[in-house]
């Protein structure tokens, strides 16, 4: 039975010269690469850090829309084709660190 979850990654672009180029390599090529190579990723949406906020450590956020028999599968499966090359990463995302990943599943009540 398909299960829905949300993905959330929290990353930095490399530098304050590279936000343009991390900008668009996200919403050009890494989003539409994980909907059309990655099962069960639905949908997903980027987010920048207000300045009216509290001061947070990741400016970006994105969220991706999982429906799968298997979350956390579809989490592992997108750091299997990353790290073998099916997704093109780029230079100007923050790499000095991971990104901060968490897989949510709706909460019920008991």
């Amino acid at each position: 039975m398909s299960r829905k979850a949300l993905l959330l990654v929290h990353t930095n672009a490399a530098g304050p010269d590279k936000e343009d180029e991390y900008r668009r390599w996200y919403d050009e090529v890494h989003i539409p690469q994980l909907l059309e190579r990655i099962p069960g990723i639905v949908r997903a949406a980027r987010y920048l850090a207000s300045p009216d906020g509290p001061p947070v450590s990741e400016r970006y956020l994105a969220i991706y829309e999982i429906e799968a028999d298997d979350p956390a599968a579809v989490l592992k499966e997108i750091n299997k084709a990353a790290a073998s090359g099916r997704l093109d990463l780029t230079p100007a995302m923050d790499t000095s660190k991971p990104p901060v990943m968490a897989l949510y599943e709706p909460a019920h009540l008991s």
